[in-house]
């Protein structure tokens, strides 16, 4: 396998394979072993974590050293940076902020299906999310920084072409299009100058980069850790709600169900938020059921440090270990018919289910998550209150890697007003 971008594919198909077992494979001359067990994964991330270190030289390469791709104490001084802010958020602003942003994406959802558009507009996902992001954190809206996040995701997509790149090629891969890298990147840091020149307001977030940016002590780059907050924070969401959009429109019969939960929610609650919104089960297990399914960062690569053993495999110093988020989440030990839906309240419950495993788990879990999940539950709960979503292809899925994992072509899903949806309801 020699296509960074058909990676996906392969992962899947190894799954359905070789399900419930770790396989080894050769990407580009390099043995790898690929780890599809949950309790394999868990030794690597968790248990055993400190002899895997993070294997991100592809990442920093091309966006820049940030805590996405360090290890040790870089990565620690990082973590201490920006933690309490991604776990300490406010559930009901960021609730709030994830429903207005929401009932505007939704609008020009139905907007681009009443026109004849027969898949859904990741930028507009893509905007959504980014716009939650930046004004929950840095406090000012996302129309105001003039960042272009289709830029931000085109810098994601050369990062990502770099990461199986075979001995020797590094020249050849450049010269067949990753030339636009370095001119794409001045372009994304030239647009996140505005965060340092004070056109854009620094809340307490983006006055501690700025001074951890300015200490020559700790080797922090402010647009560094912009890209990867950018990257992180908005692309992985709504690349989950584009693949929450396939499966609602997939499984009508469970969409009717959840359209049902939400709406007795807020007739009861006209103006809904959090605290309502987070006793709504049904809807936080198709939000698990979403991120095992299809989980948006699908694998994790680890380098060995010193010898040990995983299962039946030796593994050496030095050696490649990938863990396959794929492959995990779908070992039909843990999960019967594992490549159905599941709406049967089981969702969230065992070591592989979406919301437990699809964020990573062990010392390096996304910082993110609840932030995440309070905004997807928001999201889609406004998309199930103002749309009916209808495929309009039952061709299956192909996979598209770009650091997150979409769907090539765009979700087959058509976006259709509800008669007497209002916006926010």
């Amino acid at each position: 396998m020699t296509d960074y971008a058909d990676i996906c594919n392969e992962l899947y198909r190894l799954a359905r394979e070789c399900n419930g077992r770790n396989v080894d494979i050769t990407l580009n001359e390099v043995p790898v072993l690929l780890i599809q067990r949950h309790e394999d994964a868990d030794h690597v991330l968790r248990a055993n974590s400190g002899n895997y270190r993070k294997n991100m030289a592809w990442f920093r390469q091309a966006l820049g050293a940030s805590r996405f791709s360090e290890e040790g104490e870089a990565w620690q001084v990082r973590r201490a940076l920006t933690h309490a802010y991604f776990t300490h958020f406010d559930r009901e602003q960021a609730c709030a902020l994830a429903r207005r942003h929401a009932g505007v994406a939704v609008q020009r959802l139905r907007s681009d299906s009443e026109g004849g558009a027969a898949t859904i507009d990741d930028g507009v996902l893509r905007r959504l999310t980014a716009s939650v992001l930046v004004e929950n954190f840095l406090g000012v809206p996302y129309e105001r920084t003039g960042l272009d996040m289709q830029r931000i995701a085109e810098l994601m997509e050369y990062g990502s072409a770099y990461s199986f790149v075979p001995a020797g090629e590094t020249r050849r891969l450049y010269l067949d299009g990753l030339r636009q890298l370095p001119a794409l990147r001045r372009a994304v840091l030239q647009e996140l100058h505005c965060f340092r020149d004070g056109s854009v307001p620094a809340g307490p977030l983006l006055r501690d980069l700025l001074a951890a940016d300015q200490d020559p002590q700790q080797d922090i780059v402010l647009e560094h850790e912009l890209v990867t907050f950018f990257a992180a924070g908005a692309e992985t969401s709504a690349a989950t709600l584009g693949w929450a959009a396939y499966l609602l429109a997939l499984y009508p019969e469970v969409q009717a169900q959840l359209r049902a939960h939400v709406a007795r929610m807020a007739g009861e609650h006209p103006d809904w938020g959090w605290r309502e919104l987070s006793s709504l089960d049904a809807l936080a297990d198709f939000v698990s059921e979403t991120l095992r399914l299809f989980p948006p960062t699908p694998i994790v690569a680890r380098l060995a440090v010193e010898a040990d053993t995983i299962g039946s495999h030796a593994i050496g110093p030095g050696h490649n270990v990938i863990i396959s988020f794929v492959g995990v989440q779908h070992d039909a030990r843990h999960r019967p018919e594992p490549w159905l839906l599941h709406a049967d309240g089981s969702a969230r419950k065992g070591i592989a289910s979406g919301v437990n495993t699809a964020f990573s788990f062990g010392p390096r879990v996304c910082g993110g998550k609840h932030f995440a999940l309070v905004e997807l539950m928001a999201a889609l709960a406004v998309f199930l209150l103002q749309a009916r979503f209808e495929l309009t292809s039952d061709a299956p899925p192909r996979f598209h890697w770009k650091a997150q994992m979409l769907r090539e072509g765009g979700q087959p899903v058509r976006v259709v007003g509800l008669e007497g949806a209002r916006p926010g309801r």
